[in-house]
């Protein structure tokens, strides 16, 4: 018998089911490939994601659908002391198709004896719905909040929360990331991958909504010489024109550094499908639709790391999700992407576009996003 195994690839904005043996057997590009990342701590079934379960574009929120629909497990909240009437929350997702399996829930559950004091199951719809527990009677308990995903169906078996209010020393808006303290159980992170087709190609995580931590930075080892870093993803919720969510550095074995700011309005925009048009803003449009990349084109000199790290002013966290280096180098940090060109409007672009240690002025750049968006 034959296994067949499935990877899914990204084609111009459309998802399409690609078995291993078409993947292996595709024409490797002999210049870009795929700088390998480790998956964040978060990842797995509980994710941030923008994506509902029939894939439709949403707010952030918390899903259980970062390993898919078959992914299963709890995510815990830290204890909290009831010290309101009323905790309300927002909830979408399934419990089965016809409902009334009792596996996918949010649940109020007793700090002292682990009892579950009021549960509210998935309501059986892919959009928010407001809910709310009358909790009057049990302040001042210590407790905690869980959300379940028990159900290991391949459809109608995830749950979601947008943002939880339960008093001043528990109010989450999951659209701004998933807090640290919040634990998490259940089967260990999904790793399949996804390829993203278009004029550059990219390799990412599905279940990864972004590589930028919400605390300290991720460093991601190199070790090679390239052309071109090519970065995907590039938006923000909710920014603000000027404002800086976060930095990219490329950190080189010489020990000398870059720094380029992600920007709203430069090189992060909204979560729209196509770029803004601002002469201000550095993104392309990739095979994703709701996902620019940007170019930088470093030194000629040995990179040793990439360092992406969030801006702790901001609440919101910038999304970069791939990393394609344009490279014929061998290293073990680097894994081929399949053969793809891009056309010669979209290499001038690139021509004209990538950012490097001394290309654009910062000045001018703020003076353009002023201009374009009137500030």
């Amino acid at each position: 018998m034959t296994t067949r195994i499935w990877m899914t690839a990204v084609l111009v904005g459309m998802l399409v089911p690609m078995t291993a043996d078409a993947q292996l057997g595709a024409v490797a590009s002999d210049k870009y490939q795929a700088l390998k990342h480790p998956l964040p701590p978060s990842s797995g079934t509980w994710a941030i994601l923008d994506r509902d379960g029939a894939g439709r574009k949403v707010e952030p929120y918390l899903s259980s659908l970062g390993g898919g629909e078959a992914g299963a497990g709890v995510i815990i909240s830290p204890t909290f002391t009831m010290t309101v009437d009323k905790i309300t929350f927002t909830i979408c997702g399934h419990d089965g198709q016809q409902g009334g399996r009792g596996q996918n829930y949010i649940a109020l559950v007793d700090y002292a004896t682990g009892k579950t004091l009021i549960k509210t199951m998935a309501p059986g719809n892919d959009a928010m719905q407001e809910r709310s527990w009358d909790v009057s009677k049990l302040s001042p308990r210590r407790a905690r909040i869980e959300v379940h995903d028990g159900n290991t169906d391949g459809a109608f078996a995830w749950l979601g929360i947008g943002s939880i209010d339960a008093g001043p020393e528990l109010r989450i808006d999951f659209s701004k990331g998933l807090p640290e303290d919040w634990k998490v159980t259940g089967k260990l992170p999904s790793e399949r991958t996804e390829s993203v087709m278009g004029g550059i190609p990219f390799s990412r995580f599905p279940a990864v909504y972004t590589m930028v931590p919400s605390t300290g930075a991720a460093e991601i080892p190199c070790g090679f010489t390239a052309e071109h870093l090519y970065f995907l993803g590039c938006t923000v919720h909710r920014g603000k024109p000027l404002e800086i969510y976060g930095s990219i550095e490329v950190v080189y074995r010489s020990g000398r550094t870059e720094r380029y700011p992600l920007m709203f309005g430069f090189t992060l925009d909204g979560q729209d499908k196509l770029p803004s048009r601002s002469k201000a803003m550095h993104l392309h449009a990739s095979g994703d639709r709701f996902q620019h990349y940007l170019v930088v084109r470093p030194a000629p000199e040995e990179i040793e790391k990439i360092r992406l790290a969030r801006n702790p002013e901001h609440d919101a966290i910038p999304r970069v999700t791939a990393i394609t280096c344009e490279t014929t180098a061998s290293a073990g940090s680097l894994l081929r992407l399949p053969s793809c060109n891009p056309k010669a409007e979209e290499q001038a672009w690139i021509g004209s576009h990538a950012l490097s240690a001394d290309y654009p002025k910062m000045e001018e750049i703020r003076a353009e996003i002023r201009r374009a968006y009137k500030k």
